[in-house]
């Protein structure tokens, strides 16, 4: 797969690495390959010419008789052509500029037919554009050029039916003669991924994302040397969306599969995880929809409805109200068994059935159902709560009881989206007072040991999402990218999972080195 910016200034094409002056036939239905300019003796028994050779060369197809004689032909003793043949190891060749003329050839680039290859099927979804060709046309038949900041795609040798032609949006632009055919689309679209393979041509367009950059540097500290990515992020104009893997809470993904199923293009890996279980730890919160618990009083990353943002120790509570009666929520799509669990539809796993706790599903703040389930309704949520507490409280459950899930920040404010992680590093500009006790609260030599890093901090209002790897040799420990972001004058930051789970990829591509690791969050930017 091939991608390109737009930053170069001078058309640039695309030829997937194979060799820019390779030459193709298609005629009759068949491609041929030319070497240097000439076609075989047996390409041209295979296109239907009668060959003989016995001092002088004599080529006979289709009524027309061509004799040769020190490398020139001469047709049906009339036309003149120098230099048209040679012969090597008595094996005959001929040169593509008679055999065009003789055959009247079309010629597109280094492609030369007699009809152009007509795409078996065009389609456009999701900012993809798939086209079908015959699986013999050959990859350098696709080109790709930026010409005033638009791309145009291009296939030499094609045609494509005007019924496909009407599936494409109206703002592309698809311009057909009897040599190519090119799409030219529109400037929203900065950059793009390209494949081919047997025939299938796979167009992702990538559309320009208002308030997002990325820069990749090579940084020092204290002598060592480090490869850092830095994704910096308006979240005035970007929604930073934490995103999970297509089968929900519970499983893992990479980044990349992660951020393509939910059609997104840049991001970094998000929460730490259970191995065993694969369940993300700590708060989750995604446009509003709580889907993971606080863990402990560790920091969290807030972007609220307004696009302000803030790293730090944030106390809010999650509650649920039933029939008017408040309840603290314990957890959050988990399997572990607290008071008060919900569940949303996001949850993958089997919901735990214990014989003390009551089980109710409801929908738009409304129980819709009550008795256990062991999945989550579509557009619904799963509560798990204590008998005692039922008793205690509201006697019993009924089905129109009124529900609301919320969260209860400690300030005037409302979250749209929320990672919690840690440890923290920096806050107001500077190393936090209890750094020794912030390590300590992190096991698995998260704070002491070397290695790749992943990191969210805010500086002037943006948001940064940061990556460390180690040049030959390992990333950072915690004291160190203390030491290192306090250098570059952020204002807070914290660590997101890092070590194996570190990933970036920014315009759907990987700019972190690492062999990619499965996840259960991203953080995606839209």
């Amino acid at each position: 797969m091939k991608k390109v910016t737009f930053f170069a200034l001078t058309i640039f094409l695309l030829f997937f690495n194979a060799v820019v002056y390779a030459q193709y036939i298609y005629y009759s239905g068949q491609l041929y390959a030319l070497k240097d300019n000439f076609v075989s003796e047996e390409d041209l028994i295979r296109m239907g010419f009668f060959v003989a050779k016995n001092g002088r060369v004599y080529l006979v197809k289709d009524r027309n008789l061509v004799t040769g004689k020190n490398g020139d032909f001469l047709v049906n003793f009339e036309k003149y052509y120098p230099n048209s043949y040679k012969i090597v190891n008595d094996t005959l060749f001929v040169s593509i500029d008679f055999l065009s003329a003789f055959l009247n050839l079309k010629k597109s680039g280094n492609f030369y037919f007699d009809n152009p290859i007509t795409f078996q099927s065009l389609e456009f979804k999701d900012n993809t554009l798939k086209i079908q060709i015959p699986d013999f046309v050959p990859k350098e038949n696709v080109v790709v050029e930026i010409v005033n900041n638009k791309l145009i795609l291009t296939l030499l040798g094609c045609s494509v039916k005007p019924e496909n032609a009407k599936k494409l949006p109206s703002d592309f632009h698809l311009h057909q003669n009897d040599l190519s055919v090119s799409f030219t689309f529109p400037e929203k679209y900065q950059e793009y991924s390209l494949s081919v393979d047997k025939g299938k041509i796979v167009f992702v367009l990538i559309p320009k994302t208002e308030g997002v950059s990325w820069i990749k540097k090579t940084e020092t500290l204290s002598g060592r040397t480090f490869t850092v990515n830095y994704i910096v992020v308006n979240p005035k104009v970007v929604n930073m969306t934490p995103l999970l893997p297509s089968e929900g809470i519970g499983s893992r993904a990479t980044l990349k599969s992660i951020l393509d199923s939910n059609k997104v293009y840049h991001g970094v890996n998000a929460n730490y995880f259970d191995p065993a279980t694969g369940l993300p730890i700590d708060l989750i919160i995604a446009n509003g929809k709580i889907l993971s618990h606080r863990y402990g009083l560790r920091p969290v990353f807030v972007q609220t409805a307004n696009g302000d943002v803030f790293i730090r120790k944030a106390y809010f509570d999650l509650t649920l109200t039933i029939n008017g009666v408040l309840f603290m929520v314990k957890g959050v799509n988990t399997s572990a068994i607290s008071e008060v669990n919900v569940y949303t539809d996001e949850y993958g796993l089997r919901i735990p059935n214990d014989t003390k706790k009551d089980y109710f599903v409801f929908k738009k703040d409304q129980i819709t159902s009550v008795g256990y389930v062991s999945s989550v309704p579509n557009d619904s949520y799963v509560v798990m709560i204590s008998k005692e507490l039922i008793k205690n409280f509201l006697g019993s459950l009924k089905v129109g009881m009124k529900v609301s899930f919320e969260v209860q920040p400690d300030g005037n404010y409302v979250i749209k989206n929320a990672v919690g992680a840690g440890p923290l590093l920096l806050q107001d500009g500077k190393p936090i007072p209890d750094a020794n006790e912030e390590k300590l609260r992190y096991g698995g030599g998260i704070p002491t040991t070397r290695t790749s890093r992943t990191i969210i901090a805010i500086k002037s209002g943006f948001v940064h999402l940061i990556t460390i790897e180690g040049v030959n040799g390992s990333g950072m420990n915690y004291d160190e990218v203390v030491e290192f972001l306090q250098s570059k004058g952020y204002d807070s930051a914290m660590m997101l999972d890092g070590g194996g789970s570190t990933a970036m990829v920014y315009n759907g591509k990987y700019v972190t080195s690492l062999s990619p690791r499965d996840i259960p969050v991203a953080l995606g930017l839209r």
